[in-house]
């Protein structure tokens, strides 16, 4: 008889809301009972990682776990903003939310393969320069959210890229957009701050002093730990490390079940894979459903340095925390394995 893997065992278990968490010994994930509001910050362009964060977002924005308010790309690359719109339009939420980009310096970078494997394939010819500024995108984000009748420190902030457009967003003064400075729209309306971002010394599962999205922009994740503290006002900071068991949660792509059509079964196989590392993905789990599976750290602070592009946490205390995986990746793995139920509805 064939043995039913934990994995999936895990999955149906969610989605048949059984007790089988008991046996799998699989923490209960609490539900969301209404809507994250959420903006989300990420490069999307460069890890292919994106191409299955995407379609979680979207998969949690149809069943009621997530209102999107906004969306931007950080990265210094062409193709962030526009990856970011192919998702957009492939599951319908066209009119849900603004797509932003780090305009006018986006094109620094050559875009990875993936990125101009999908942006050829379903909106070719389009650039990070057909896009309004992220902090600007941002700023809207944050006015549409308010008329909304979004509360005060409702909103959570996902950042899984560089701090740049987080940055940049900070420093805009009052204008014509609203009457509240960045950093006032930050310290009145965010929640929370949740970053996959920069190292752990202890708890860590392997050495590392310093982390992609922070040496991207060096200068901004500095300023960022900084000045966005308690003592200044701000909401909590919550850091998925690089090293402390995220990134040993696996998403396998399920490409032999998927249509060429789809665009993260397209990204992946431009590029001959079929899983990846799911950290940004955890990031946007944590700002969802809570503490549950991740041990935090006490209130710390995260000095960054520019000098060395290390990353070191100290016990002071200014509202900033680093989480660590406490449960077992299928647990993990199981709660993220349902995006490609959210597939078009032409398929």
């Amino acid at each position: 008889m064939k043995k039913t893997s934990p994995i999936l065992l895990a999955a149906l278990c969610l989605l048949l809301v059984t007790g089988c968490n008991v046996f799998l010994n699989i923490p209960s994930f609490p539900l969301p009972q209404k809507p994250v509001d959420m903006i989300y910050d990420d490069d999307c362009d460069g890890d292919i990682d994106c191409a299955v964060t995407e379609p979680i977002i979207h998969h949690w924005i149809n069943i009621g776990y997530v209102k999107m308010w906004g969306m931007v790309s950080s990265g210094p690359s062409q193709l962030g903003a526009p990856t970011m719109k192919v998702f957009r339009h492939y599951y319908g939420h066209d009119d849900l939310f603004p797509i932003g980009a780090l305009t006018p310096i986006c094109g620094l970078h050559a875009s990875a393969k993936w990125n101009i494997a999908v942006v050829g394939e379903f909106d070719p010819g389009d650039v990070c320069t057909n896009y309004e500024n992220c902090s600007t995108v941002l700023r809207k984000s944050v006015v549409s959210y308010i008329g909304g009748g979004g509360k005060a420190n409702g909103l959570a902030y996902v950042i899984t890229g560089p701090l740049s457009c987080e940055e940049a967003f900070r420093a805009t003064p009052a204008d014509a957009i609203s009457p509240l400075t960045g950093a006032q729209m930050e310290q009145q309306f965010i929640s929370q701050f949740v970053l996959m971002n920069g190292c752990s010394a202890s708890p860590s599962l392997f050495n590392c002093t310093s982390e992609t999205n922070c040496l991207e922009d060096i200068n901004a994740c500095s300023v960022f730990f900084a000045n966005v503290t308690s003592q200044n006002g701000y909401p909590p900071v919550y850091v998925v490390p690089l090293n402390t068991g995220a990134t040993n949660v696996y998403m396998q792509v399920p490409i032999a079940s998927l249509p060429l059509s789809n665009p993260t079964a397209f990204a992946y196989t431009s590029v001959g894979r079929n899983s990846t590392s799911c950290e940004d993905a955890l990031t946007v789990e944590f700002a969802i459903f809570g503490s549950t599976g991740w041990a935090l750290s006490t209130n710390s602070t995260d000095t960054v340095s520019t000098a060395t592009d290390e990353n070191s946490w100290s016990s002071e205390p200014s509202g900033q925390y680093f989480l660590s995986t406490a449960t077992s990746t299928v647990s993990f793995e199981a709660l993220l394995a349902n995006p490609w139920l959210a597939t078009n509805n032409s398929e």
